[in-house]
C-alpha cells in the first residue's frame, strides 16, 4: 500500500514520532532495524491520533501547477489515505501513478504523489535503494527537481561489483557524505521551500536564473527571515547546482547584492541566544528530580554530564556504553562523532571524580546501577515507557526501558521540561548545557586557551560567543575605576 517511507533526520527521532501514534499490536512488531524494511507493515497499520493527507504538487502544464495541498486531517491507515486521495484526483498525469509515502518529518504524515511509471527500485542486501538518474531534471517539474534531490542526498553506497560505473556511482554517494547529517537534512527543506516557491510563480527550479534566486531571497527576507536563514538557502541553491553539473546563479552579482542589502537592511535579526545552564542553575534544577524514579536518574545523568563535558545534545543522545571508560579518577568519554572533528578520528572528552551529589561520575553509575547496563553494549540514554494503569489490588507495574538511543530532539526537551520543572525562566534549549558550561569555566576566571580546549571549538572567536554578555559587566576594565 505504501510506496516508500522518507525519512529526512533522524532515524532515532522518526522511531519515536511512529511510536507515539501506531497502534499497539503494530508497534510490537516493528522491526529493530531500518524502518524502511517496515513499508509493508506500516501500510497496515492503524494510527492514532490520525493522520493529515497531504497531496503534493506537480505541473500538468506549461507554467500550470498544483499547489501542495492537504485533503484530510483524520486518516487513520494508508488504504484509507489512498481512498481519499483516489477521489481527490480525477485524472492522473500521462506515465504516473497515484502513490502514498509515509513521511517522517517532522511529524507523521501521508503525502499522496504521483509516482513515475518508469521509476525502478533494486535490492542493496535488505535494503530498497532508489535507482537515482544520472542525468539531473533540468527545465523538468518542481516537483521532480525535489523527488531527485532528495533521492542523491540519501542515496545509499552501491555493493562492490568491480565495475566502473558502479565506482562512478559510489564515488559520488562519497562526495555528497562530505556534508554532515544535518546539513543535508537542512539543504533538503531549504530545496523544498525553493521549490515550491518556484512552482507558485512558474519559475524554472533548476536550472535557476540568478534574477529569480534574487527574487526569493528578497521573498525570504520580506517574510521577517533573518540573515542567516537567507544565507542558508542561498548555500542550499548552490548545492543543488553544484550536484546538478550547472552554472551556479547564486554567486551572480545580483544576489550577492540583494543579500548585502539585506543583511545591511535588517533590523531585529540577531541570532537566537539560548540561556545558558549555568551551574547554579543547573544545581537548582537537579533539586527538583526526583532521583526515587527510573525517568529522575537518566534525566539528572543527562544534565550532569552533558554540562560536565560541554557536550552537544547529539552528542548525549549518540553516547555509547561502550565508548566510556570509568576509574578512579572519573570517566572519559570518546565521541566517535563530533561537530568539531571533520576528520572523524574521534574525540576524547575527560570528565573528573567529585565528592558530592552533584558529581556527574557518580549520577552516570547510578543510572547503570538502576538499569543493569554495567555489562551492556549500546546506547546510554534510552526511551522509557511509563507503565500501565495497574488493576485494584495488583503491586504498580515498573517502567520499561527500550533498546533504542534517545534522539537528540528528546534530549533537547527533556532539558526544556526540567527547566521549566524547576521554575526557570528563559530560552532553554538542548545547547542550554554546553553554553552553561563555558560561560560558567568564563566566571571562574578559566584562560582562553583552557575553555577552547574543554568546549573543543576550532577558533577563540566562536568561544567568546558562548560567553554571557552579563559577563562584560562583571569582567570590565574600568568597573574598579568607574
Amino acid at each position: 500500500m505504501l510506496s516508500h517511507i522518507y525519512i529526512a533526520g533522524s532515524a532515532d527521532a522518526a522511531r519515536e514520532a511512529l511510536l507515539d501514534r501506531l497502534d499497539r499490536k503494530t508497534r510490537q512488531q516493528l522491526p529493530a532495524g531500518d524502518l524502511t524494511e517496515a513499508v509493508a507493515l506500516l501500510s497496515t497499520g492503524r494510527f492514532s491520533p490520525r493522520l493529515s493527507l497531504v497531496i503534493r504538487g506537480i505541473e500538468y502544464r506549461h507554467n500550470e501547477f498544483a499547489e501542495d495541498t492537504i485533503l484530510s486531517t483524520t486518516v487513520e491507515t494508508a488504504e484509507d489515505a489512498l481512498a481519499i486521495a483516489s477521489a481527490h484526483v480525477t485524472t492522473l498525469p500521462s506515465g504516473h501513478d497515484l502513490a502514498i509515502a509515509l513521511d517522517l518529518e517532522p511529524d507523521p504524515v501521508f503525502v499522496a504523489w504521483f509516482k513515475p511509471k518508469a521509476a525502478k527500485r533494486r535490492k542493496t542486501g535488505s535494503q530498497a535503494v532508489t535507482l537515482v538518474p544520472l542525468a539531473s531534471p533540468l527545465g523538468q517539474q518542481s516537483s521532480a527537481v525535489l523527488q531527485w534531490f532528495d533521492a542523491l542526498t540519501d542515496e545509499a553506497l552501491p555493493d562492490y561489483d568491480g565495475t566502473l560505473v558502479t565506482a562512478e556511482q559510489a564515488s559520488r554517494t562519497y562526495s555528497r557524505a562530505a556534508k554532515a547529517m544535518n546539513t543535508r537534512r537542512t539543504y533538503r527543506s531549504a530545496v523544498r521551500s525553493w521549490c515550491a516557491w518556484a512552482a507558485g510563480h512558474g519559475l524554472p527550479a533548476l536550472p535557476a536564473r540568478s534574477e529569480d534566486v534574487a527574487a526569493y531571497l528578497a521573498d525570504l527576507a520580506l517574510q521577517k527571515k533573518r540573515p542567516a536563514t537567507v544565507d542558508l538557502h542561498r548555500a542550499a541553491l548552490r548545492y543543488l547546482h553544484h550536484i546538478a553539473q550547472v552554472p551556479v546563479p547564486t554567486s551572480h552579482a545580483l544576489v550577492s547584492e540583494t543579500v548585502a542589502g539585506i543583511r545591511r537592511t535588517s533590523t531585529g535579526s540577531t541570532s537566537r541566544q539560548v540561556k545558558g545552564l549555568t551551574w547554579d542553575l543547573l544545581g537548582d534544577v537537579i533539586e527538583q528530580i526526583d532521583t526515587r524514579e527510573l525517568v529522575g536518574i537518566r534525566d539528572k545523568a543527562i544534565l550532569l554530564l552533558g554540562f560536565a563535558g560541554a557536550l552537544r545534545r547529539s552528542e548525549v543522545a549518540a553516547l555509547c556504553l561502550e565508548n566510556v571508560a570509568l576509574d578512579d579518577d572519573g570517566m572519559r568519554i570518546r565521541l566517535d562523532r563530533s561537530k568539531g572533528d571533520r576528520t572523524s578520528q574521534g574525540v576524547e572528552v575527560a570528565i573528573p571524580r567529585g565528592i558530592t551529589g552533584l558529581c556527574p561520575v557518580r549520577a552516570y553509575e547510578a543510572w547503570l546501577r538502576a538499569t543493569r547496563l554495567n555489562d551492556a553494549k549500546g546506547p546510554v540514554f534510552r526511551r522509557i515507557w511509563l507503565p500501565p494503569t495497574s488493576e485494584p489490588g495488583e503491586p504498580p507495574a515498573l517502567p520499561s526501558m527500550g533498546t533504542e538511543a534517545l534522539s537528540d530532539r528528546s534530549v533537547a526537551r527533556i532539558i526544556q521540561k526540567r527547566c521549566t520543572d524547576a521554575g526557570l525562566t528563559g530560552d532553554f534549549s538542548g545547547h542550554s548545557l554546553r553554553r552553561g558550561a563555558i560561560t560558567t569555566g568564563a566566571r571562574d576566571g578559566t584562560d582562553l586557551v583552557s575553555l577552547k580546549r574543554f568546549s573543543r571549538h576550532q577558533t577563540f572567536g566562536v568561544v567568546e560567543k558562548y560567553i554571557e554578555v552579563e559577563d562584560a559587566m562583571t569582567k570590565h576594565p574600568g568597573r574598579t575605576r568607574f
